[in-house]
C-alpha cells in the first residue's frame, strides 16, 4: 500500500509573512477561501503572533474577525496556528493566565490545532501552553528548529523530538527556516527523529532560501515523513517555502498518495496571481543551488527581511559598505550566543549587536539590556553552552535568572481594572498585542472587511485591458471559441 502524504498549506500566515511581510488582506483572502476548503489539505494556518500584529497595526482590520471569516468559508478545514512559546508574540513572556486565555479564544473563534515552538528549543518556555492545550481538546504539535550548527546534531533533533512525544503532543514539525538543510541532511534528520517517536504523525517545514528546498522535501518524504509545509506558487519558492502543486507531483513521483484537488490547487494559484498582479508584488522564482551564496549565508543564517533592516542602518551612517563585515561578526556572535534558532527576538539580538560592534570598533561595549538578561538564563537555556567569556561580560555577575519566574501570577483582573472594560476577550487581547498608542490607533483607524465574490477571470482580463491607454473598447463573445476585439481609441 503506498504511503499517503499530506499538505499543510502556509499561504495566509508564513508564505506571506516571508514574501508580503505580512500585509495581505482578509479581502484578499476570502474570495478563494472555499476553494482553499475543497482543495484536501490537511490543515490551513491561518495566523501567528505577527498575523495579529501586522493586521491590526498596519493594515487596522480586525485578525479575529478575519479568522471568524474564513471559518465559516471554510468549515470542512482543520485550522492551525504558530504559537510562539510563552511569549505568544513579540518578545515579553506572557503570565500563565494570558497564555490560557489565548489559546481558549483561538479554540472560540475556529482554530482546531497549533504548533508550539520556542527560539531556544527549551520545552520549559512551552510546558504550560502544552498541557492547557491537550486540556482543551488541540490537536498539538511541537516544533523543533534546525540551523546549522554543529549543536544542531541528529541526535540533538531525535532527543527534543522525543521530550516533545513523551509529553503527548499529536505531532512532531522538524523546521529548517533558514532554508540550509542539505538534502542529505534531511534524510538523517527525519530518520533519526522517526526512530525517536514511532508512529507519531512527522512534519517537515523548510525555506527555499538556499536552494535546496525541493530536495530537502523529497529527502523528508524518504525518510517517511507524513506531511509537507508548503504555499501557493505565487508566495512560495524566493525565501518562502516550496508551492504545493510542486510537492505532490514530487511524492507521486515518489510512489506516494497525495489526496488533494489537483484542480483547487490549479485554482488557488490563479487567484493568488492575480492578487500579486493587482498588488504589484513580485512572484519569486525557484532558486538553483548556489555554493557562493550558501557559505556567504551559512554563517549568519540572518532572515532576508532582517538583512534589509541592517542594510538601512549602515547605510544611514554612511557604512553600506561594512555589510560583509556586519554578517562575518554576525555569524561570529551567533556562535558565542549558543547557536539561537535565527528568529525574533534572537536574530535581532545577533544582527543588531553586530552593527554595534563593528560600528564602535568594540565588541560589546553596549550590549542592549535584553541581551545582557539573554546571558543571565532569562530566555531560557542555551542550544550550545555560551562562550564563557562572553557570558560574564555581559551578566556582569548578576544572578541567573528562572526565565518561568513569576509567570504563575495573574495579570488579566489588573489589566482589566486599569484598562477595562474591554469589548471582550479577543479585544483584550488585542490592547495586549499592541501596546496601548497602536490600540488605540487601531480602536480609530479600524477599516471594515469587505467581502468581494471571486470575479471571473475574463471580467479581471477585460479591466486590464480597458485600463490601457491605446485601447478604446473591448468585446467579448461567448462561444465555443473565446475571442476578444479591441476597438483603439
Amino acid at each position: 500500500m503506498a504511503k499517503k502524504i499530506k499538505l499543510l498549506d502556509e499561504t495566509l500566515r508564513n508564505a506571506q509573512q516571508s514574501l508580503w511581510a505580512t500585509r495581505m488582506r482578509t479581502e484578499s483572502m476570502l474570495p478563494i477561501a472555499d476553494v482553499i476548503d475543497r482543495a484536501g489539505f490537511d490543515t490551513v494556518c491561518v495566523a501567528a503572533g505577527v498575523t495579529f500584529e501586522s493586521a491590526a497595526m498596519f493594515l487596522h482590520e480586525d485578525p479575529w474577525e478575519r479568522m471568524r471569516l474564513l471559518r465559516r468559508r471554510m468549515p470542512k478545514t482543520r485550522f492551525d496556528v504558530l504559537v510562539r512559546a510563552r511569549n505568544l508574540w513579540g518578545w515579553k513572556a506572557q503570565p500563565y493566565d494570558v497564555q490560557t486565555l489565548f489559546l481558549e479564544t483561538l479554540l472560540r473563534n475556529g482554530v482546531d490545532s497549533f504548533k508550539l515552538f520556542d527560539g531556544l528549543n527549551d520545552l520549559r518556555n512551552m510546558d504550560h501552553l502544552l498541557a492547557e492545550g491537550l486540556r482543551l481538546g488541540f490537536k498539538v504539535k511541537g516544533f523543533v528548529g534546525f540551523n546549522d550548527s554543529p549543536a544542531h546534531t541528529d541526535a540533538y533533533l531525535a532527543a527534543k523530538a522525543r521530550e516533545f512525544v513523551d509529553r503527548g503532543v499529536h505531532a512532531l514539525v522538524i523546521s529548517d527556516s533558514p532554508g540550509v538543510m542539505q538534502p542529505e541532511r534531511a534524510y538523517s534528520s527525519l530518520s533519526a527523529v522517526r526512530k525517536a517517536i514511532g508512529d507519531t504523525e512527522l512534519h517537515f517545514h523548510c525555506h527555499t532560501t538556499a536552494g535546496l528546498g525541493r530536495e530537502a522535501c523529497r529527502q523528508a518524504i524518504r525518510a517517511d515523513a507524513d506531511v509537507i509545509w508548503t504555499a501557493a506558487r505565487p508566495l512560495a519558492w524566493g525565501s518562502a517555502l516550496p508551492a504545493a502543486r510542486d510537492i505532490a507531483a514530487m511524492a507521486r513521483e515518489e510512489g506516494c498518495e497525495v489526496d488533494v484537488d489537483d484542480a483547487a490547487l490549479a485554482e488557488i494559484d490563479d487567484w493568488f496571481y492575480w492578487v500579486a498582479h493587482k498588488q504589484g508584488k513580485p512572484v519569486p522564482e525557484e532558486k538553483p543551488f548556489d555554493p557562493a551564496f550558501y557559505q556567504s549565508y551559512v554563517g549568519h543564517q540572518i532572515p532576508g527581511g532582517m538583512i534589509s533592516n541592517l542594510v538601512q542602518q549602515l547605510k544611514d551612517r554612511g557604512l553600506e559598505d561594512r555589510l560583509p563585515e556586519v554578517l562575518e561578526e554576525a555569524g561570529r556572535i551567533r556562535q558565542e550566543l549558543g547557536y539561537p534558532h535565527m528568529s525574533t527576538p534572537f536574530s535581532q539580538f545577533v544582527g543588531v549587536q553586530a552593527v554595534m560592534n563593528v560600528i564602535q570598533g568594540e565588541r560589546y561595549a553596549s550590549p542592549p539590556e535584553a541581551l545582557r538578561l539573554y546571558a543571565r538564563g532569562a530566555f531560557g537555556e542555551t542550544i550550545a553552552s555560551m562562550d564563557q567569556n562572553i557570558r560574564d561580560r555581559l551578566s556582569e555577575g548578576a544572578a541567573p535568572i528562572d526565565p518561568l519566574e513569576g509567570l504563575d501570577e495573574p495579570v488579566l483582573p489588573k489589566i482589566r481594572a486599569e484598562y477595562g472594560p474591554f469589548e471582550s476577550d479577543e479585544d483584550l487581547l488585542l490592547f495586549l498585542f499592541l501596546h496601548p498608542a497602536a490600540y488605540e490607533d487601531f480602536r480609530t483607524h479600524r477599516q471594515p472587511i469587505v467581502s468581494k465574490p471571486r470575479p471571473h477571470p475574463v471580467a479581471c482580463l477585460t479591466e486590464e485591458l480597458m485600463a490601457r491607454k491605446d485601447i478604446g473598447s473591448v468585446e467579448v463573445r461567448h462561444g465555443s471559441d473565446l475571442s476578444l476585439k479591441l476597438k483603439n481609441g
